[in-house]
């Protein structure tokens, strides 16, 4: 397991939404986007749950108390994790991060191999990519050709933040089988 949050936000997730971070994951599960009151809370996979602010405003909100990293905090509030990274937390209910954790968990019974070598690199924390990662990038990523122009290989580029700082993420993978033969940042 690596202290590094590691972030990829899939197609149609506006770029204004704040990342959920669970640390019982160790993993970014989901995204919370607002506007004029309607609450859109998107998996790594798409919407999970829309929620309209009422008129009245309760004394407590319980969408004001997010969790994140193990702890509470406020909506918006920076604070940093266990491992010591700074982060902005999402509100998000039981009810919500019970869902975002079943579709982060489902997604990861999807069969993926990996050959030698890419199995190695995820054994050193310098070269470590979390496979839900490495899934998403083959889900979502701009598919190209092999760059050795080896036949049943294809090349997925996508964009990836580590910690906050942007990457390109390239997966390279035998499609029969869904094996990794390579990947890199």
């Amino acid at each position: 397991m690596t202290p590094d949050i590691f972030e990829l936000r899939p197609p149609g997730v506006p770029q204004r939404a704040k990342p959920i971070y669970d640390e019982y994951l160790n993993a970014v599960i989901g995204y919370q986007d607002e506007i004029a009151g309607v609450s859109r809370i998107y998996s790594l996979g798409g919407i999970l749950h829309l929620t309209e602010k009422s008129l009245e405003t309760p004394l407590l909100d319980p969408l004001d108390i997010i969790l994140m990293v193990g702890g509470y905090w406020r909506a918006g509030m920076q604070s940093f994790t266990r491992s010591g990274l700074r982060g902005i937390g999402a509100a998000v209910g039981e009810h919500t991060l019970s869902g975002l954790r079943s579709r982060y968990l489902a997604m990861a019974q999807a069969p993926i191999k990996f050959a030698a070598q890419p199995l190695t690199h995820m054994r050193n924390p310098h070269r470590f990519v979390p496979v839900h990662i490495l899934r998403l990038a083959i889900m979502f990523g701009k598919r190209g050709p092999d760059p050795r122009n080896m036949k049943g290989l294809s090349m997925y580029e996508q964009a990836i933040k580590i910690n906050g700082n942007a990457y390109v993420l390239e997966v390279l993978v035998r499609e029969k089988d869904y094996t990794i033969s390579s990947f890199s940042l």
